[in-house]
């Protein structure tokens, strides 16, 4: 069974999912309606999880177990590594009752995608059907992941179901800054582009003060009701707006900022340099967990209907985020560990009433983990650390090569001063530069921090094999 004939049985009733289809389309740009990426699936999820958004625990439990129980039959029928692994195991999975079921089965890990990723893609999908992505390799283990037009339009279903909390929809004026180049037709490597209710502006140029200049102008002009781009890189703008002592953005709605870890302190500043609130998200190419902020909290909302979200014990008493993706049968990732470290929330919002599992925090990855002289784990980079005293800091970076030594790499904004040094250190020794912790920071001031090939800023360049010190 499908994913949305799995919707058609929970939904109850054809008209009232037809219906609700219908005002989702009717919501879309005419000139988006008859593009492929908006297409039946799209259309269903869409409908789907504004009918779902409140439906008790138990309903939403039930439905995860039919998703579950679908893909695992997929996976056990027409996939290459779960035929065999589900034999060796002796797991059958017609016989799933509940979701702790499949914690029969090990977590799968990066390293055994990446080595395997053959074994992982569905024989039923022909090769032309296949849509090739790659991760960026931010956790140091870059990645192939294969999926489908139907999966990519379900993922696209989510998002926008969650920025619709706070009034986004495609029709609305957005400006984002892309990483990638900015083409079209023939024209290549553009700095900005405006099309429709669009702006895209290039993230190539945020360092360079004359674009920036422009760039603020045109956003002005344009006057968006929404601006996105990764944390960093909005953050730049921000920083740049304050500085310059220029007006926010008082008639924006909200800024995205994602792909990133958001702390508090440049939340705030992107807050008061915009002139709105910032909302984040949480998600991956890999496709098994997804989730952001409601309209009023600041914890992220993690969407049942995407998949089920484990937390496993590591060193230290973190945990670190597991997950199982519902949507793409194309490479199904089951009990998949993402590296990333989160604290668990509530199992609901009292907020807005959604019966959502909150993540309260996600505090890294596994790979900004730092070692210790005597090579125990000691925090993720930023555990514990008051972040409020990189508030004039553009830019920072743990890097390690040898345990018991890092540097703390920062790029100034003119406001810092030596002031600012001395409550970095007197931080920095408090958390780390102890007879418990064994590991010695030593700041160094650069003029920037290389950028990944996704875009992303590190907050910690880890040069050690975390693996060689970690307990997983």
């Amino acid at each position: 069974m499908k994913s949305i004939e799995i919707i058609r049985k929970f939904i109850g009733s054809n008209y009232v999912l037809d219906r609700v289809a219908r005002e989702v389309f009717e919501r879309l740009p005419l000139r988006l309606r008859y593009r492929l990426y908006y297409g039946k699936t799209f259309l269903y999820w869409s409908a789907f999880l504004r009918e779902s958004e409140y439906w008790d625990k138990e309903k939403l439990e039930a439905f995860q177990i039919e998703q579950l129980k679908a893909l695992l039959e997929h996976a056990a029928q027409n996939v290459p590594y779960y035929k065999k692994l589900f034999v060796d195991y002796g797991f059958k999975p017609e016989r799933l009752q509940c979701l702790d079921d499949i914690k029969t089965l090990p977590y799968l890990t990066k390293e055994m995608v990446r080595d395997r990723a053959n074994d992982f893609v569905a024989t039923t999908v022909p090769k032309e059907d296949l849509i090739k992505t790659t991760t960026g390799g931010s956790t140091g283990i870059p990645l192939v992941i294969y999926k489908t037009r139907e999966s990519r339009e379900s993922s696209q279903a989510f998002l926008l179901n969650l920025l619709s909390r706070v009034g986004y929809s495609p029709k609305k004026k957005v400006a984002f800054f892309q990483w990638r180049d900015i083409n079209m037709g023939n024209r290549k490597n553009m700095d900005f582009l405006r099309y429709g209710n669009k702006l895209v502006l290039s993230a190539a140029n945020i360092n360079n003060n004359e674009w920036m200049h422009k760039y603020y102008g045109m956003i002005m002009r344009f006057k968006p009701e929404f601006i996105s781009g990764y944390v960093t890189i909005v953050l730049a703008l921000a920083f740049f707006i304050k500085e310059q002592g220029l007006s926010p953005f008082n008639y924006m709605k909200a800024a995205f900022a994602y792909a990133e870890t958001l702390y508090p302190w440049q939340r705030r500043i992107i807050e008061e340099a915009f002139g709105t609130r910032v909302f984040t998200s949480y998600g991956m190419y890999e496709g098994v967990i997804f989730g952001g902020e409601c309209e009023h909290s600041n914890q992220y909302h993690i969407y049942p209907q995407y998949g089920i979200t484990e937390f496993v014990d590591i060193d230290g008493g973190n945990k670190e985020i597991a997950g199982s993706g519902f949507g793409n049968y194309a490479m199904p990732l089951i009990r998949y560990r993402t590296m990333d470290i989160g604290v668990k929330g509530a199992e609901k919002c009292d907020k807005c009433n959604s019966n959502y599992p909150l993540i309260a925090t996600i505090g890294g990855r596994i790979k900004e983990f730092l070692v210790n002289k005597d090579g125990r784990i000691f925090y993720t980079a930023m555990a514990g650390i008051d972040t409020d005293i990189f508030k004039n800091v553009k830019q920072f970076q743990f890097y390690q090569d040898e345990p018991g030594i890092a540097c703390l790499k920062i790029v100034k904004r003119s406001t810092y001063s030596d002031s600012d040094t001395l409550l970095i250190e007197k931080e920095i020794n408090k958390r780390f530069n102890t007879p418990e912790s064994g590991i010695e920071i030593k700041i160094v001031f650069v003029d920037n921090i290389e950028r990944s090939p996704s875009g992303k800023i590190l907050m910690t360049d880890q040069r050690l094999d975390i693996k060689d010190f970690i307990k997983l």
